[in-house]
């Protein structure tokens, strides 16, 4: 190939090579040239996006070199022409990538990121928020996460650690209940099926709405205290609580508040992932403030027995519990 800039007829033949990937190492470099000799944009692309657009811009003007010629008469492209050609090109597609990414860039899908029984998982976000996920639980992380809103999704419980950024609000929605947070931590217990849902903050301050019904559930809910919301009767509570059980299960400590006996069986079951069912009349209608340390399930049982009074069978794929009857 000729040193010196490419003529138009050189440099459709090499363009053309060089989109159907039967370019030579010398013709990749005339082209690389070619392109570099035009002015770019402000914003450095990575090597990544710079052969997208590199692509975008060869394409582009190939489509254009292949414009056929009037009846008699042949259409000619001079460089200059083709110099503005690549300008507008390089322009538009820097804009596209930059200004506006959803054009050039698919949305990315939510994250989905769940815990088995027995397990738990740590998940650190772009901005820095930890987010630590209890045993069978679920956390969605929208796919716009950052540009303009940064919102999950929880069914099941979370600590979260929230890195501050005051032009982006941190959400987390718990099917109607939005939690709205600027940089602070705190604790999400909102585990389907389960009659209580609860709030609590650590450090720093939340917001707690009902988004189905708009209605403001806590304007501000500061350290030390908690948000109780019952999910059948829709009655909400806010209390003191010991800072140490705010997410105590980080630190395998079992804490319960106002819970069911069977809401109790359905945490040994997802933190031990075993089999649990409760039989009885009372399982119900006895509500405990409780707490111990995770230990083998069958010392956790002989200790929730001498607090509650319930009676349990240990079998190899399962554990009953048998809760007392109530008269």
């Amino acid at each position: 190939m000729n040193k010196g800039r490419l003529s138009t007829a050189q440099l459709k033949v090499v363009l053309n090579k060089y989109m159907q990937g039967t370019a030579t190492p010398e013709e990749i470099r005339a082209i690389g040239e070619w392109y570099d000799s035009f002015g770019q944009d402000e914003k450095v692309l990575l090597p990544e996006e710079r052969e997208v657009l590199r692509t975008q811009v060869v394409t582009d003007i190939v489509d254009k070199l292949q414009v056929a010629a009037l009846p008699k008469k042949r259409r000619t492209y001079r460089w200059r022409h083709i110099a503005a050609v690549l300008a507008g090109v390089i322009a538009a597609g820097t804009w596209l990538l930059w200004k506006n990414p959803g054009k050039q860039q698919q949305i990315q899908p939510d994250q989905v990121v769940a815990t088995a029984a027995g397990d738990r998982k740590t998940i650190r976000l772009s901005d820095g928020t930890a987010i630590h996920l209890n045993a069978g639980s679920r956390v969605s992380i929208s796919g716009d996460y950052g540009e303009e809103r940064r919102l999950v999704k929880l069914s099941g419980e979370a600590f979260f650690e929230i890195a501050p950024d005051a032009a982006h609000p941190f959400q987390i929605q718990s099917d109607s209940i939005i939690t709205t947070v600027l940089g602070t931590s705190f604790n999400i217990r909102a585990y389907p099926g389960q009659e209580e849902w609860q709030i609590a903050v650590a450090s720093g301050k939340v917001k707690v709405m009902d988004a189905a019904s708009q209605q403001i559930l806590a304007d501000t809910l500061t350290a030390n205290r908690a948000l109780s919301c019952n999910r059948l009767t829709n009655k909400v509570t806010v209390s003191d609580i010991n800072t140490n059980m705010t997410g105590a299960w980080r630190n395998n400590i079992f804490y319960f508040n106002n819970s069911s006996i069977s809401e109790i069986a359905a945490e040994l079951e997802r933190q031990y992932n075993i089999k649990v069912s409760v039989h009885g009349s009372g399982q119900e209608q006895g509500h405990y403030q409780i707490s111990f340390s995770r230990e083998p399930v069958d010392k956790v049982l002989k200790v929730l027995a001498g607090l509650t009074g319930i009676t349990y069978k240990i079998q190899p794929d399962s554990i009953i519990i048998y809760t007392q009857k109530t008269h």
